[in-house]
């Protein structure tokens, strides 16, 4: 049995035992034109996010238009209870209004971190980011404009603080939970596009983060999850180049779930060489590995509940109810 699939068990036990949900929701769920158990009924499917967020989380991804991954019905989140998204949105979103929480979270990890800084509508994270300039010169994949969740680089949770030496450090983050990735060449979109075209100038110039004696060609980097660590590593340095008067360090951080052991399975064949899992290959073709952080999110969950914040009581033991993994 594969992670997900376990996971998938696991929800859908929850899901008929828990009291966070109405009745209604115990039934199965379509999902892409087949009914499953670890799905809620497309309706209640907004029952996927912790209570104290629902309405709030919704009502954000409406205002800045983010798409809701495998979602069926408009301004809904997916009905899959194994989502990502919705995972990251329910550990993450607590905290948008909450600066000193979220730098006690982080603090651990980053262990300068003064105060944190607001990044949008005066809150404190901002997600599915793609930022207002279009910093790797992306066509957009639908429509005519960028759209955050969709059709180019979006970064899950995007957050910044200033440090004890008043400098200005923005955080990529990005969350993996039910994710596993197979050996699938990438360079070719669905409309025949080339992905190179997009990204070789920045790969190949003397401002790149990867150490090209090690990784030369950007076609290795073509799958899984290497091609998004890329980007978003390429993204990194080039907000660090545009903004350097008003950003000093871009770190990216991958928030995963330490469980899911197939996450770390090195996809890319070329790669294998360097190390037998993805970020012991990653941190090795980085330039400066430092800019690169991998947090387990059982670790930044028992930094949150270590606090004792009482307003994230019913929080907690929702979280630790769900994912078991946070037990």
């Amino acid at each position: 049995m594969n992670y997900l699939s376990g996971e998938k068990k696991l929800q859908t036990s929850w899901k008929l035992t828990t009291k966070f949900l109405p009745k209604a929701t115990k039934k199965s769920g379509l999902f892409r034109n087949r009914m499953y158990p670890f799905c809620l009924p497309l309706k209640y499917a907004q029952y996927n996010l912790f209570q104290g967020i629902r309405q709030d989380a919704m009502d954000t991804f409406k205002k800045h238009n983010i798409i809701w991954h495998s979602s069926a019905l408009p301004g809904y989140p997916s009905n899959h209870l194994c989502s990502s998204q919705v995972f990251a949105v329910n550990l993450l979103f607590p905290f948008i209004d909450s600066p000193e929480v979220l730098a006690n979270a982080l603090r651990p990890y980053f262990p300068n971190i003064n105060r944190m800084i607001p990044v949008e509508d005066n809150r404190y994270i901002a997600f599915e980011w793609i930022g207002k300039k279009n910093y790797l010169s992306e066509m957009p994949k639908i429509g005519e404009y960028r759209q955050r969740g969709a059709g180019n680089t979006s970064i899950d949770a995007m957050m910044m603080y200033e440090t004890n030496d008043n400098e200005k450090v923005m955080l990529l983050i990005e969350i993996k939970y039910s994710e596993s990735y197979g050996v699938s060449y990438k360079r070719f979109r669905s409309d025949g596009s080339d992905r190179i075209k997009c990204y070789e100038d920045f790969f190949y110039d003397l401002s790149s983060p990867i150490n090209r004696s090690i990784a030369p060609d950007l076609e290795d980097f073509l799958y899984e999850p290497f091609y998004q660590l890329l980007r978003h590593t390429l993204l990194a340095t080039q907000i660090k180049k545009v903004e350097k008067e008003k950003i000093n360090r871009v770190q990216v951080v991958h928030l995963v779930v330490s469980q899911n052991k197939e996450l770390l399975s090195v996809t890319s064949p070329q790669f294998r060489k360097h190390g037998s899992t993805t970020y012991e290959v990653w941190q090795k073709i980085l330039n400066e590995p430092e800019v690169f952080n991998v947090i387990p999110v059982e670790s930044f969950f028992k930094n949150v509940e270590h606090f004792n914040n009482r307003q994230l009581d019913l929080w907690i033991i929702y979280m630790k109810e769900r994912y078991s993994f946070l037990q």
